[in-house]
């Protein structure tokens, strides 16, 4: 079994705050409207055809599954653990454990980011935004937004400081940042770098990006993911958080010291609470192109730029990990990756074998070997 450290090295090691690189934050940036991209060279991945369907191939055993889980859950040392797995059709494999009193759902942090790209993906099929729009079109008085795109929001190439990063507003607040406060913060500290140049993870594109959905709709992103995701493939126990919410249904984060996390503050770059197994469901049905077509979900996955080391990248709303295979030399997998002090959740897929894993959990523990090691097991799973 790979452990949580060297799994880290492998895939990426991050929370929901975003990471900084090695570019320097400066009040005000000289950008020309076209600069071009000057970070190590990105990747693409390709989603292969559509297996056999699940009549034609073994069932797995489900308690050698199950003893998986509880070897995971013990070694991770997570105080509630939901692990969810299948295959591109045919039933889910779900277990879950260690959830206390009125607690039905998990909190998936950055994963939920995935959900409002599916969002915006649909608005640009439907030629109701273009990924060239500029976010001044929507949003005013943001560094650069005259030049950063809806796509660049959407891969981390904005050069956008991440608001949440801003300890010091954010303890005088005491409260879930606003969009006047990212915007704030965002002119207090400027631009890290000219739009396009280089990547760095910010959660506040993915407000802005909300921000655009919602001002398109005319509705709250509750009310969008509502209709266009979960009522369109039958997610029945999904859920959109908003700051008002009563979260008591929600497994609360366990942080193994004093750190506090608000599981409502992200908004877009973090919006799902779930069950594993319709957090799987939502990967499958944007697979298999039940909510965006297969030729955007190719073109969301078309250009993925290096992350914080070199085994892990990002695209439109989509990460991509090497991770070792089942000979050692390295593979792809492709999901996303959250998390927050207290809360852990990663999904992986194999885009080859087109084989699935959604993991939520609270504690510190690694959901990111939990994650690998359990497709592992799926994927060698003998019959029962």
């Amino acid at each position: 079994m790979i452990g949580g450290n060297r799994l880290f090295r492998l895939v990426l090691g991050f929370v929901v705050l975003a990471m900084p690189i090695n570019v320097a934050a400066a009040k005000s940036i000289r950008c020309p409207a076209d600069m071009p991209y000057a970070g190590p060279a990105p990747i693409s991945v390709a989603i292969a055809d559509v297996n056999p369907p699940a009549a034609n191939r073994p069932s797995k055993d489900p308690k050698t599954l199950s003893a998986s889980f509880t070897d995971k859950y013990e070694k991770s040392k997570a105080t509630s653990l939901t692990v969810a797995l299948a295959d591109q059709d045919g039933p889910i494999w779900e277990e879950t454990r260690g959830l206390e009193n009125a607690e039905k759902l998990h909190y998936w942090a950055s994963v939920g980011k995935s959900f409002t790209a599916v969002i915006i993906m649909q608005l640009v099929e439907n030629k109701r935004l273009s990924l060239d729009d500029k976010l001044s079109n929507w949003v005013k008085n943001v560094p650069n937004g005259d030049l950063i795109t809806v796509r660049m929001l959407l891969d981390h190439t904005s050069g956008l400081y991440s608001a949440n990063e801003d300890q010091g507003t954010n303890t005088k607040l005491q409260r879930p940042l606003s969009l006047q406060d990212n915007i704030d913060i965002l002119n207090k500290h400027g631009p890290l770098f000219c739009p396009g140049q280089y990547w760095r993870y910010s959660n506040t594109g993915y407000l802005f990006l909300g921000e655009i959905a919602e001002q398109i709709y005319g509705q709250s992103l509750r009310e969008i993911i509502k209709v266009q995701i979960f009522d369109k493939i039958g997610l029945k126990n999904s859920h959109v958080l908003q700051v008002a919410d009563e979260v008591s249904d929600i497994a609360k984060p366990r942080p193994s010291d004093d750190q506090k996390s608000d599981i409502r503050a992200p908004g877009p770059a973090g919006p799902i609470a779930a069950t594993s197994s319709d957090m799987l469901r939502f990967w499958r049905a944007f697979l298999n192109g039940e909510l965006v077509k297969p030729a955007t979900r190719d073109q969301m996955l078309a250009q993925l730029y290096p992350m914080f080391d070199k085994n892990s990248y990002y695209g439109l709303g989509i990460m991509a990990m090497r991770v070792p295979g089942p000979d050692g030399k390295p593979v792809i997998r492709i999901g996303h990756a959250g998390g927050m002090p207290g809360i852990k959740a990663f999904v992986m897929i194999d885009p080859v074998s087109r084989q699935y894993v959604s993991v939520a959990l609270t504690g510190d523990g690694p959901a990111s070997a939990v994650a690998y090691n359990m497709l592992r097991k799926w994927q060698e799973a003998p019959a029962p």
